[in-house]
């Protein structure tokens, strides 16, 4: 909101629409009106959240790789907990 606008023709409508819409009262734009990028259903993810997604995909495959060794193997009979991931 900006007091040079108050009283603009519009901005009042503006101003009501913008509150709907971050209300979420109101419902999503045409998909012929976004743009095309927004158009396939999901918002583009942040940066942060694909870090954590590579992130955990990363362990993930770790972890597999390590319980099909035989290093693991061989240390699992020794101490269980061993190279548990929270280090």
């Amino acid at each position: 909101w900006i007091s040079g606008h108050n009283g603009v023709e519009g901005n009042e409508k503006a101003d009501e629409e913008a509150k709907k819409a971050a209300e979420g009262t109101r419902h999503s734009s045409p998909a012929r009106r976004l743009p095309t990028f927004l158009r396939r259903g999901a918002l583009p993810l942040s940066a942060s959240a694909l870090k954590q997604e590579q992130k955990t995909v990363s362990n993930e495959h770790w972890k597999r790789m390590w319980a099909k060794s035989s290093r693991h193997q061989h240390l699992n009979k020794t101490d269980p907990k061993m190279l548990s991931g929270s280090f």
